[in-house]
């Protein structure tokens, strides 16, 4: 019965479509591996450019940090030259003085808020409070608090490494479809050896594919 299944044009029939499910599988699966791949591109080009916007964000609120932090050193210290010219009994000081604090000092008060006008930034020290100054402008910005580059990463390397072992997983696959192939072009007494083989590869690989897309769809919370 084995000799008469092996010589029968049935099995050529049934290797025929064997080998083009093998082949349609293995092309899904290599399409899924390159989709794979360009999902850890794109994750981390995102987390590339939300550590470029949270960085500038930090740098342009540091800026503007230590610019009113100038402005307000400078209006602590004209404001103490002029109380000093308004106590001296020289007339051209107290007239200086009254043109400061008329022209300069409202500018200079103006520039420097909130950072050298709200009492909060000032310390005991008499010295200003940058970095609350600063977390005051970070909160400004929600949008561009609430980026989390890491995650992205996190996100890339997840789709790297399952890129890697669906990988492992079209090569099986492949694999397979050379030993189904083999079989068609084998002795008779052979065929039905290779075909199992052949077989056997295919439904090892299809496992290995699945098992992987499974663990990493639960890793990422059911994101494909």
């Amino acid at each position: 019965m084995l000799k008469r299944l092996i010589e029968s044009p049935r099995l050529d029939i049934f290797i025929a479509i064997v080998i083009a499910i093998v082949s349609a599988t293995t092309a899904f699966a290599a399409w899924r591996a390159s989709m794979v791949s360009s999902a850890a591109g794109d994750a981390i080009r995102q987390g590339l450019i939300d550590a470029l916007k949270k960085q500038a964000s930090a740098n342009e609120d540091w800026r503007r940090t230590y610019e009113e932090a100038g402005y307000a050193q400078t209006y602590a210290v004209t404001l103490a030259q002029v109380e000093a010219f308004e106590k001296s009994e020289d007339a051209s000081a107290q007239a200086q003085a009254k043109n400061i604090r008329q022209y300069l000092l409202p500018n200079l008060q103006l520039l420097s808020e909130p950072l050298g006008t709200d009492e909060k930034y000032l310390k005991s020290d008499g010295t200003y409070d940058l970095d609350k100054r600063f977390a005051d402008l970070e909160a400004q910005a929600p949008d561009l608090a609430a980026l989390d580059p890491q995650a992205s990463f996190i996100l890339s390397d997840s789709y790297s490494a399952e890129q890697r072992l669906l990988t492992v997983g079209v090569i099986l696959l492949a694999i397979s479809l050379f030993w189904l192939a083999l079989s068609q072009l084998s002795a008779k007494g052979s065929r039905l050896i290779t075909l199992v083989v052949g077989g056997g590869i295919y439904l090892f690989g299809l496992a290995w594919f699945a098992l992987v897309e499974i663990i990493f769809f639960s890793v990422r919370g059911g994101v494909l």
